[in-house]
């Protein structure tokens, strides 16, 4: 009898420390992952929304300077996730796996950046978002994204080298989690998306003369340069903030 017990517990004790590694960042997914990620997709109810919240980190304003409001992690994993909710009207397990398949594994870093009353503040005036103009003389430069900001992900004190950095400018709040597919079509089809470039000198309709609060910094890894572990993601501000928001990568898949 007390032998049996032990053989019970042992077998207890052995799936509890597996189970966390079934739900730990991995790369490439496994068939199972693949499989769990397009069924949740295809639920497409509170669930998926769960999980999608738990990729997104919001952060409190700072008393002065650029609000870096939301910073938001897309591993493969919640990318196919992604990817079958918005592929529900006859589309396979099948098609999903070959989809993922024909793809390399990438992660990607979504950073909100809000313009405030002290930093960006003629753009938010001109949104209707201030009720009295900013003071500031026409030679003063316009919000550069590389001259205010440097901002990464980190792995045990090493900082990761992005393989793209895409500005995507915004005109609205800041709303919560951002479908994947949504930087895709805006990628495309945005007039003020730029890859590796910034804004500065850009007057056009859809530029500076447009409701422009804020920009969207996507940073696109290669998943192999990531591990299952604690990764940070950081962003350093010209006036001094240093923003540092946490992910575990052992409890996201």
């Amino acid at each position: 009898m007390a032998e049996s017990f032990r053989r019970i517990v042992a077998v207890l004790t052995a799936a509890l420390l597996l189970v966390p590694l079934c739900f730990a960042f991995q790369s490439p997914l496994s068939d199972e992952a693949i499989r769990d990620a397009y069924f949740l997709g295809q639920r497409n109810d509170e669930s998926t929304a769960d999980l999608f919240a738990s990729y997104l980190k919001t952060l409190p304003p700072p008393k002065s300077g650029p609000y870096i409001s939301e910073v938001e992690l897309y591993t493969p994993y919640s990318q196919l996730v992604e990817w079958s909710r918005i592929h529900s009207l006859g589309y396979s397990a099948q098609q999903a796996a070959r989809d993922y398949h024909a793809t390399s594994d990438t992660i990607f870093v979504r950073i909100r950046i809000d313009f405030t009353s002290t930093y960006g503040a003629f753009e938010l005036y001109r949104s209707g978002r201030l009720l009295d103009p900013p003071k500031r003389s026409s030679e003063d430069p316009r919000p550069d994204y590389h001259r205010d900001f440097r901002a990464g992900l980190s792995q045990k004190d090493q900082w990761i080298e992005p393989l793209s950095i895409e500005l995507v400018a915004t005109g609205w709040p800041a709303t919560g989690h951002v479908p994947f597919s949504n930087f895709l079509a805006s990628a495309l089809h945005s007039r003020v998306s730029f890859r590796n470039a910034s804004f500065k000198g850009r007057s056009s309709s859809r530029g500076y003369d447009w409701c422009f609060i804020g920009w969207d910094v996507w940073l696109q890894y290669d998943a192999g340069d990531v591990d299952s572990g604690d990764a940070t993601v950081e962003v350093f501000t010209s006036d001094g903030q240093h923003v540092v928001v946490p992910f575990d990568l052992s409890r996201l898949r």
